[in-house]
């Protein structure tokens, strides 16, 4: 049964054409209308509905992210890119991204002095998962090690579900690792990128440290569970660009 049914059958056909659809109109109370062009306007309504219910859940995604508003912005397409090592670093993190998309597992270490625009590549990347429908959260170690401890002293809350909840992102970026305070902190930290591990959830980690630190501070197991399956390595090797540093 065609579009036109539900009207053809209960709707008395006038003499009016549509000029549109060159089909008998139809009385609709005191109006003639074309049921075609009625049909085309609830399916209109219908997509605009949906676009709505799409945007706000894009609105909800990107605000969930929690991304620095330095970083609101930031993108593949504005990153600058002066060097070769800027350009290799920009194409391992659109690989990255892609890689997450097409449903990849894998994570990406991110070292670097600072200033050499890795929260950049990290936001972007996040900012195209996004774009995409998937979930990111941007967070420092130190701002999760005291999320995680915050807990101890909630009635609503523990360690635990703090844990849980940072495993149920597509993407986490978990930046400027080695800036929180040692020993109890990190073993906060580190305990999400084993829960995220088991839950076979890609990280971005990235750090101020060398590659050589970063294993060492995060220990054989981790290091080790961080490369399964495949990991990224991005070293951002030149000099602080936020004080007019060139390579």
């Amino acid at each position: 049964m065609n579009a036109m049914s539900p009207f053809s059958f209960e709707l008395k056909k006038v003499q009016e054409i549509c000029t549109k659809h060159k089909v008998a109109m139809v009385q609709a109370g005191p109006y003639h209308k074309c049921p075609k062009c009625a049909v085309e306007f609830l399916e209109e309504e219908k997509r605009n509905a949906q676009a709505e219910v799409d945007r706000m859940v894009r609105v909800k995604h990107f605000a969930g992210a929690q991304l620095p508003e330095r970083h609101a912005e930031s993108g593949f397409k504005n990153y600058n890119v002066k060097h070769e090592g800027q350009r290799n670093a920009l194409k391992h993190t659109v690989s990255y991204a892609q890689n997450i998309l097409a449903g990849h597992k894998n994570n990406l270490v991110m070292v670097g002095p600072t200033g050499t625009g890795k929260t950049h590549l990290s936001c972007a990347t996040a900012q195209t998962l996004l774009k995409n429908g998937k979930y990111a959260r941007y967070i420092t170690s130190e701002e999760l090690a005291q999320r995680i401890m915050n807990a101890w002293d909630q009635p609503d809350a523990t360690e635990k579900s703090v844990i849980y909840d940072f495993t149920q992102y597509d993407l986490l970026i978990l930046d400027e690792y080695g800036l929180h305070d040692r020993d109890k902190r990190r073993e906060l930290v580190h305990k999400v990128l084993y829960a995220r591990y088991d839950r076979m959830k890609p990280t971005m980690l990235i750090s101020n440290m060398t590659i050589e630190e970063l294993k060492t501070d995060l220990g054989d197991r981790l290091w080790s569970r961080l490369q399964h399956g495949y990991l990224t390595v991005v070293e951002c090797n030149w000099m602080d660009q936020r004080v007019g540093g060139v390579a």
